[in-house]
């Protein structure tokens, strides 16, 4: 799109699970059947070697820290656009581009049916923080870097109408924290211009969502808590924009 309005928007998905166990096994190498399932949507395989923290507590409450060397194993798409690490401690997945959500679980259901299928002799194993991230960047071309009324829900852009001279405003972002009982989602939405200090020039919002389920959860229960945490975002964000930035998109 040329001209007054054209525009970018970028999309970036993660999901993460951070398990009870600590798979010390997956640093050696990986279940022949996990690693050829991560392979099967993600071909190209990486080991990477990381230092993790642990944390032991002593009976008088002390706590002692030391770091263990481990591997981490990166897998990622032809066109390196998903990105997928397997740890001991942890499995996330990248997306860099996001076509929709029905993409998304069919990579990430798999992955997680396949990497609880290779522990059969960890029958414990669970997670107990699963999360999924939406970070949104619009990117617009105008004479009014400011001003975002044709595109944004009006209750997300106030802030603006505080400053006396709306050409000297160099960031302006807000967070919005949200507890729903087991299910948290952290808000970031604004302009945090990356020139800073420097005044706004780029006309770039940011619309950040960053959820999670904070509780013990059973291989079972995972697909719907990515359906929730999905449903939960998505409302947001078709809350937070207009039928004009709609247009603008494509969409």
């Amino acid at each position: 799109m040329s001209g007054k309005y054209r525009s970018n928007f970028l999309k970036n998905v993660t999901v993460r699970l951070d398990f009870t166990k600590n798979l010390y096994q997956v640093s050696s190498g990986l279940p022949s059947s996990l690693q050829a399932k991560a392979q099967e949507l993600l071909p190209h395989m990486q080991r990477k070697g990381a230092l993790a923290e642990e944390m032991m507590v002593k009976c008088a409450g002390e706590v002692q820290r030391r770091h263990v060397k481990e591997n981490h194993w990166f897998f990622t798409g032809g066109r390196g656009d998903k990105t997928l690490c397997i740890a001991p401690n942890f499995m996330w997945l990248d997306c860099k581009s996001y076509s929709d959500y029905q993409d998304l679980w069919d990579t990430v259901v798999p992955l997680m049916d396949a990497l609880f299928d290779a522990f059969p002799d960890v029958p414990d194993l669970a997670v107990n923080r699963f999360g999924l991230r939406y970070f949104n960047s619009i990117e617009l071309t105008d004479s009014s870097p400011t001003d975002w009324t044709e595109y944004l829900d009006p209750g997300l852009i106030p802030i603006f109408s505080v400053a006396d001279d709306k050409a000297a405003i160099a960031r302006a972002f807000h967070n919005l924290e949200l507890n729903y009982g087991d299910m948290y989602l952290t808000f970031l939405y604004g302009m945090y211009n990356f020139d800073y200090p420097a005044p706004i020039r780029q006309k770039t919002f940011t619309l950040d969502f960053d959820g999670y389920i904070a509780k013990i959860q059973q291989r079972g229960e995972l697909p719907a808590s990515l359906d929730a945490l999905h449903e939960k975002i998505a409302g947001y964000f078709e809350r937070s924009i207009t039928d004009r930035l709609r247009d603008v998109m494509g969409r």
